[in-house]
Formats: C-alpha cells, structure tokens, sequence
C-alpha cells in the first residue's frame, strides 16, 4: 500500500487536528506500518482511514432513511441503525487489521523464503564479497519474495542515504517483521563487529535454517493430515447419507420436485464451494510459492504466450473441437436427426468439462514430472561439478567431464553446455540459457547463485556445493509430502468408489422397488408414494457423482504433491468412470 492522491488528500483535511504531542505518540506505528511495507506516515494513513469512514456513514444515511420511510416498523428502525454503526465500526476495524494482516503475511514469506536466500548470501561470502555489495546483488534478484524487498531497504538506505553497513542493518532490525530475519541480521552484525569470517557464520546458519525449515514443512503435513481427515469425514462420507435421506424422503413426502433441485443445487454450488474452501486451504501449505515465486516485472502478451505456448494450444485445440462437436450436433437437431432435452445438455456438460481438463491436465502433468526428474538430477551434477572443480579443473573441464555422466534427461542439456562453451560463449551466459530453457525458479536460483561465485572469484567449488544442497532440501520437501500424503490421496479415491458403490446398489435394490412400487400406487405403512421421474434422480445422482469425482480427485492428487495438474489428472478419470457407470451400468 502506497501514498495517493486520496490520501494526501485525506492527510490536508485532517493534518491540522494533529498535534505535535500526538505525532510524536505515533512514531510506533510507523514502524508497525514500515513492517506492513505499507509507504506512509501513520497520520496519513489515519486520516485516509478517518475519511474513508465519515463518507462510508454518509453514503449509509440515504439507504437507511429510504428503508424506514419505505417499511415503518420498529424493526427496520433498528436496522437503519445498525447499518449506520455497523458501516463506520466495519471500515474502522479493517484500519486496525490491515498492518497486522500484512505484517503476519510478510513475516512469513519472509521466514518461508529465508533458508535458500541465506543459501545464495552464504555463496556469495564465499567468493569474498562484502556485506553491502553482497545486499547489492541480492536486491537485483527478485525470486526470493519480501527477503528481496528488505534487501532493496537496505541498500536504499546504504546508497541514497550514505549511512554505514552496521547503522543500516540495525535499521532493518527494527522494520522488519520477521523475528528469524531479525536474528539473521543481528548474527550478521556481530560477525563484522568482531572482524570474524562472515561466510563460516553463515554456513552454520543455513544449515539450522535448512533443518527448520524442513521441521516447519512437517507440522504443515501433520495440519494437512487433519484437513485430509476432515475432507473425507464432510465431503465424502456427509453426501452418502445425505443423498440417501434426500433420496428415499423424496419418495414419501413432501415434494418429489424439491428433491431432484436439492440434489442439483447441492452438486453445482455446494459442492464446488466446499471443494475450493479445502483447495485453498491446503494450498497455503504447498512448496509451490518458494517453485514458483511471483516477480514484480509485468510480462507482455508475447512473452506469456511464448512461456505457454503448447499449453494454450492445447486449451484451443480442445475448444475447436468442442465447438466442432456443437456444430454437429446443431446440425443433427436442425434435421431432427437428435432431440434436444434438459438431459441431452447434462450429458454434453459433462463431455465437454471432461475435453477441457482432459489433454490440457496430462500435458502439465507430463512436463512437471520432467521437471522434477531434472531437478532429481540436477544435485549429483551440481556436486560433479564442485568436485572436478575442486581438484583444479576449470568451468570447462567440469562440464566436459560430467556430459560423460549419465543424468537422464538433464544429459542432453549438459551436452548443450557443453557445445556452448566450445563456441567460446562465456560460462556465465552458458548457465543463463540453461536456466532459460529449464524454465524452473529453483534453477535460476542456483544458476544465479553459480554465476555470482564465477563473477566474483574465490573458493567456486563450495559455491556449487552451497547449490546443491539448497536443490537436495526442496527435493527432500516434495519426497516427505509425497510419501505421507499419498495415503490419504488413496483414502479418498478409495472413498469416492465407495460412494459410487452405494448408490449402484441402492439403485438396483430400494430405488428398483420403489419405482415399481409407485407404477401400480400403492400405499406403504399408511404413507402415500410419491411419484419421481426415474431420468430425473438419474441424472441428479449422476451429477452428484460426476461433481465428487471431480472434486476428490482434483483435492487427493494436488494433496501428495502440490499440483493442481496431478489432481485434475485424478479428476479426469474419476468424471470418465462416473460418466460410464451411470451411462451403461445404472
């Protein structure tokens, strides 16, 4: 959040009623707002807020007035009331929440990305590089989240400023919201203070770090054990007997039309609902943010389209066909040759959900599962390169030696280097068009800490080793979710066939007699039947099915390993066996 004109604004009107006394009383929310990362002195941003409230009590004056002129009572006086306390209070209260919100979520970014860029400061301590130019390098890189950005107030600080690398760094102790930072910082301090060897101190750190880090991951696994369970128990096993209740009340009492919309609203709002609450909370503990960290430079139209190419040709290939299919089938009804009814439009609904997610989800799923095997690889080669380094090769000889090795699929890409560098193209930009065409935030991450260590000199061998541990450490994250994970995914496979199970034999077995039962009227115990369109429940069931299969599917796979494609991948053929079971078994 940044200062604007509305809050200069805002600022101008309210400055005056600020005295100096009161100024002064918040100089500590400016720090609080300095830890939100949000530009602006506390009065501005009070009066913004002071504003904001007085116009949102005025615009609430109108509606509530118009309301009781309109509908006289005491009850819509009281709500005409509510609404102009309830207005302010609620804009007064996100005045109060907002630094604490932001500073809870910087902090832990910051705690989240800190291990690996530790990992990068420690490389570049290695090579001899000072402090300030080692906050210099690190501010340009923006693969590290909020760790950049206090990064950038550093060196702001040290360039514009002129103050010295200690004054700063205490600066920054007192702004940033992250007490593993801070700790970070103050370790920092005492090094240079005590003319100690920076790199050695840092070495220890990453490692405690690393090993916190991969404590925290375990707690977020034991928590996503608890929503998996929680998942099952509410989306799973709650629908069963919800539909068998809903079912079996539709055919004595009440209203056999109310049934059939229950089911529906159910399966196309409920569901889906309940399904992206439990996506959203099981995201907030993948590893897919420190993969996958969002940049601040803004990408064109061309440059998108060039890093996904094949995925959206993919997407409008399957679109075209679908449309394809719709002309068809248009061109058959026009002649009468198909009879379009509410059922006909399910079951093209349901193909073409089925054509969307399908090709699309299993080329992602295909190109992630080359990605990991690169990244699999990716350590010994690292660790191959250190060691041939280590013994007095150059960059050249290293790689020379390991395109020999057998690393899979990463075997081609050494060879590619290995080419390059024989062209006399320089090492740094050899591992610059690696990283481009891996495509992969870790790898630039390490390409980048590499090319630093050669930039700067000194002991390049450990800069290699310090790359491959921070590759070993995700690859050891995604290995521990993987295999406690798959469990539960299978858990919630295993449920939804039997879900599927339930309602095949209550569909063969008490649906079966009851429609036989409602064909001749009859009356059971003293209660009247109902009568229920048999396509009608059909297809209410189906798509309560097809829904779940869709929803479990998509929740289980992106549960082991973080990836939305793995789990549309599950989705995929969970839709295809419902649609089979309800088309040719039910």
């Amino acid at each position: 959040m940044k200062s604007s004109k509305y809050s200069n604004f805002c600022l101008w009107k309210f400055d005056r009623f600020f005295s100096i006394k009161t100024k002064q009383r918040f100089q500590e929310k400016n720090i609080t707002l300095k830890q939100a990362d949000i530009n602006m002195l506390y009065q501005e941003y009070f009066s913004m807020f002071l504003m904001t409230m007085l116009l949102g009590f005025i615009l609430t004056i109108i509606p509530s007035l118009l309301l009781y002129l309109f509908f006289s009572s005491t009850n819509t006086l009281l709500l005409a009331i509510l609404l102009l306390t309830l207005v302010p209070l609620s804009i007064w209260g996100m005045c109060q929440y907002i630094p604490h919100s932001y500073i809870k979520k910087r902090a832990a970014n910051i705690d989240r990305f800190l291990p690996y860029a530790v990992n990068f400061i420690s490389t570049m301590a290695i090579a001899g590089v000072s402090p300030a130019d080692i906050f210099r390098s690190f501010s340009t890189i923006d693969i590290y989240g909020e760790v950049q950005k206090e990064a950038e107030k550093i060196i702001k600080e040290l360039d514009v400023m002129g103050i010295d690398t200690i004054t700063v760094l205490k600066h920054s102790l007192e702004n940033t919201p992250s007490k593993k930072f801070k700790s970070f910082l103050q370790g920092i301090i005492g090094a240079i203070q005590s003319g100690s060897d920076l790199h050695i101190y840092l070495t220890t750190i990453v490692d405690q770090y690393m090993a916190d880090e991969f404590l925290a991951r375990k707690k977020n696994l034991d928590t996503l054990g608890v929503l998996a369970e929680t998942f099952v128990t509410t989306l799973i096993a709650f629908p069963i007997f919800l539909v068998i209740i809903i079912s079996v009340m539709g055919f004595f009492g009440g209203s056999s039309s109310f049934t059939i919309e229950i089911l529906f609203i159910f399966s196309f709002l409920v569901l889906p609902l309940a399904y992206g609450g439990y996506y959203a909370l099981i995201r907030s503990t993948s590893i897919e943010e420190i993969r996958n960290p969002h940049s601040k430079k803004k990408r064109s139209v061309k440059e998108f389209y060039k890093k996904n190419r094949s995925f959206i040709l993919i997407l409008l290939l399957s679109t075209s066909l679908l449309l394809s299919f719709y002309c068809i089938i248009y061109v058959f009804s026009y002649y009468k040759y198909v009879n379009f009814t509410t059922y006909f439009f399910f079951d093209i609904f349901f193909l073409s959900v089925l054509v969307l997610i399908g090709p699309v989800t299993f080329y992602c799923h295909k190109q992630a599962q080359k990605q990991r095997e690169l990244e699999r690889r990716l350590p010994d080669f690292v660790v191959e390169m250190g060691n041939c380094i280590s013994s007095g090769m150059t960059v050249f000889d290293a790689i020379k030696i390991a395109s020999k090795g057998h690393y899979g699929n990463l075997t081609p890409e050494i060879q590619k280097m290995k080419a390059e560098l024989s062209w006399h193209m320089p090492v740094t930009k050899v591992f610059d068009n690696f990283a481009d065409r891996m495509r992969s935030a870790i790898i630039k991450r390490i390409v980048v800490s590499i090319n630093t260590g050669l930039i700067m000199g000194g002991m390049t061998s450990k800069v290699f080793m310090a790359a491959a541990k921070e590759i070993k450490q995700i690859n050891n994250i995604e290995e521990q979710r993987k295999s406690e994970m798959s469990t539960y995914t299978t858990v919630i496979i295993m449920s939804f066939f039997v879900f599927l199970g339930i309602i095949m034999v209550l569909n063969n077995t008490l649906f079966a007699s009851f429609f036989k039962s409602q064909k001749s009227t009859v009356e059971m115990a003293g209660v009247m039947m109902n009568t229920i369109d048999p396509m009608a429940l059909k297809y209410a069931l189906c798509s309560f099915v097809f829904v779940q299969g869709i929803g479990a599917g998509m929740i289980g796979g992106f549960m082991m390993d973080g990836k939305l494609s793995s789990g549309l991948r599950y989705s995929f053929v969970l839709g295809v066996i419902s649609l089979f079971v309800f088309k040719f078994l039910f």
